[in-house]
């Protein structure tokens, strides 16, 4: 089997549980009970129609006889940068509520930064991560009226 007839599949199969877990979902009791269903349920569709997509491109290339590329060689740096990622998302999601929006969202982006950079760019990553936790907190806080947890103890600012 062709790689982008198991990734086709895989996109379909997410897509297809996905929107079935959506519909699933309570209905809203106040307003258009369909409303909170609506951009999971988007997701959902376009998970499948992007599977369905790439499992015809797939097959078509097959019929014409296209050779599946071989399989470049991997480097081991990938790894790397794939754990940093998911041990940050996890360091973060647990650190969110107790530390609040700016001790949590800083330190997390200034990690996510320098594992994608060069570690001498560790000044502008800091500075990178310091001014985008403010401009994110100042469109949320102040443009929106949406208060986000402060530090420590999880209380709004």
């Amino acid at each position: 089997m062709r790689r982008d007839t198991v990734v086709g599949l895989f996109a379909l199969t997410a897509g297809t549980a996905y929107s079935v877990m959506t519909w699933n979902l309570p209905r809203a009791t106040v307003g258009d009970a369909l409303a909170p269903l609506m951009f999971p349920g988007i997701l959902g569709g376009l998970m499948i129609l992007l599977g369905l997509g790439v499992l015809v491109i797939d097959r078509k290339r097959s019929l014409r006889g296209e050779a599946e590329r071989p399989p470049e060689v991997k480097d081991p740096g990938y790894w790397k940068l794939i754990l940093g990622t998911v041990m940050a998302c996890a360091a973060y999601g647990l650190a969110f509520d107790a530390l609040g929006y700016v001790l949590s969202t800083a330190p997390f982006l200034w990690t996510l930064l320098m594992l994608a950079n060069e570690p001498g760019r560790w000044r502008q990553n800091l500075l990178l991560s310091a001014a985008f936790t403010f401009v994110l907190w100042l469109v949320f806080v102040k443009g929106f009226q949406i208060n986000l947890p402060t530090f420590f103890q999880g209380g709004p600012i």
